[in-house]
């Protein structure tokens, strides 16, 4: 299992439309079980998109390492287990109206979904993950 990504896939991030950043954040995070944030005291970072407060989520720490600059420098790259992600950092995002961003990008923002409609999606891909292996 790698936990780096390639370099044709940097290259192909910043060209990537919302729905294959989300396609290739929800491939990624289940082959590592990691979701990366950044991290300013005891939480993860927050910004204001498009009117929208957000929570920028990456699937590797390099991309998180990435993003650590500007008004983000110095603030380290954390991962979480996808299970600690789903069911305690989407619920806390859910309960505070906070929509989660996927790998916000240098050229601007990355893609914007609802963490209740995150929640499903992975729930969905865990169960049937599960689903698989117990076959």
């Amino acid at each position: 299992m790698r936990y780096e990504p390639h370099t044709d896939e940097i290259a192909a991030i910043p060209s990537m439309s919302d729905d294959d950043l989300l396609e290739y954040f929800l491939y990624r995070i289940f082959e590592t079980d990691e979701v990366w944030g950044l991290k300013d005291g005891p939480n993860w970072i927050t910004r204001e998109v498009d009117g929208c407060e957000t929570q920028p989520v990456w699937p590797y720490k390099w991309f998180a390492e990435q993003a650590a600059s500007g008004e983000w420098a110095d603030l380290p790259a954390v991962a979480n287990s996808i299970d600690y992600f789903v069911y305690n950092i989407l619920q806390r995002l859910v309960q505070q109206q906070i929509s989660v961003e996927i790998m916000p990008r240098a050229n601007g923002r990355g893609c914007l979904i609802s963490p209740r409609r995150l929640f499903g999606m992975l729930e969905n891909m865990m169960e049937s993950r599960d689903f698989t292996v117990g076959d």
